[in-house]
């Protein structure tokens, strides 16, 4: 795309407009103000092309324009504190849903992932993980060695990470901790 091509503008497009309009229309309810706000968002898009720098997903980038599209729209239409309100209530409210959609997406790669880990690796893990089961009640069901067990997590935890600094949700491998309350 930054090169000019309009196919993949297209695909970026076709790739992120039901999110992106169900997002937008979520926190002001006008089909027309909605579709306005969105061509604005691929827009701005294309115009920035050129300089336009994303590693990552750009997913991120797109709610951050829409966002701020969304309240420039309440300033231009001086909606009062009863439309601020709202407003605060339905990011808020928006903001959880996409916590929980890319939540979902994380959690859908680590799957994808240990699938393609071997057996041992994969009890180990899931077993501390997800079963919250100490290393000594895992080497002990497993018949391995505790320091097999701690190999094993350790393997499955350095796969994860790799694999996620290479998915497009890489930027979220830091939340690893926290979706598999590692501490």
């Amino acid at each position: 795309m930054n090169e000019g091509d309009e196919t993949a503008f297209q695909c970026l497009f076709d790739f992120h407009w039901d999110t992106l309009y169900a997002f937008v229309y979520r926190l002001i309810n006008d089909e027309d103000q909605t579709k306005d706000i969105l061509q604005n968002v691929f827009l701005e898009v294309w115009n920035k092309k050129d300089t336009l720098l994303i590693d990552d997903s750009i997913l991120p980038y797109l709610y951050k324009i829409a966002k701020n599209d969304v309240m420039s729209l309440f300033r231009r239409n001086k909606v009062r504190l009863d439309g601020n309100d709202i407003l605060i209530r339905n990011l808020k409210r928006s903001s959880a849903t996409d916590d929980r959609i890319i939540a979902k997406q994380l959690q859908d790669v680590i799957d994808l992932e240990l699938e393609k880990m071997p057996f041992n690796v994969r009890q180990c893990f899931q077993l501390s993980k997800y079963e919250h089961k100490s290393i000594r009640e895992i080497a002990l069901e497993l018949t391995l060695s505790e320091q097999t067990v701690k190999n094993n997590i350790s393997e499955a935890l350095r796969r994860l990470r790799f694999c996620l600094n290479d998915s497009s949700l890489g930027y979220l491998s830091v939340l690893i901790p926290f979706l598999l309350n590692l501490t």
